[in-house]
């Protein structure tokens, strides 16, 4: 009978576990979002995108990232698993973050106009 709960504790704790791996966070605008609707926004309004090329996202502490261009400008989008994670990647890398827009979870690496509009826009 032990074995049986254990096994069921392990299936269960699986189960609520695996259910984080598509997040989604809150914009300031108040919609929840996960990076896929984020690209989508972008995509709707024109731009290519190649949900396959990463940004080094992990060298600032995020959790994913997206790259494309935008009239040949590099657009590099992040995300972040959690308002702590955000505020210490902030603080970690204020030199490097501190004019990067942060919308929710996400934050803009981009000096193109038209892209920290949408980015805005979310």
């Amino acid at each position: 009978m032990k074995k049986i709960m254990y096994l069921i504790s392990i299936a269960l704790m699986i189960t609520l576990l695996g259910c984080g791996s598509g997040a989604t966070a809150k914009t300031s605008s108040g919609k929840t979002l996960n990076l896929a609707d984020v690209i989508k926004v972008y995509t709707n309004a024109g731009v290519t995108i190649d949900a396959s090329k990463k940004p080094a996202f992990s060298v600032i502490g995020a959790k994913d990232g997206v790259l494309f261009y935008m009239d040949n400008a590099p657009v590099k989008i992040y995300e972040y698993g959690s308002p702590t994670e955000l505020d210490k990647a902030e603080k970690d890398f204020s030199k490097l973050m501190k004019d990067w827009p942060v919308n929710g979870l996400f934050v803009l690496e981009s000096s193109q106009d038209k892209g920290k509009d949408i980015f805005k826009g979310l």
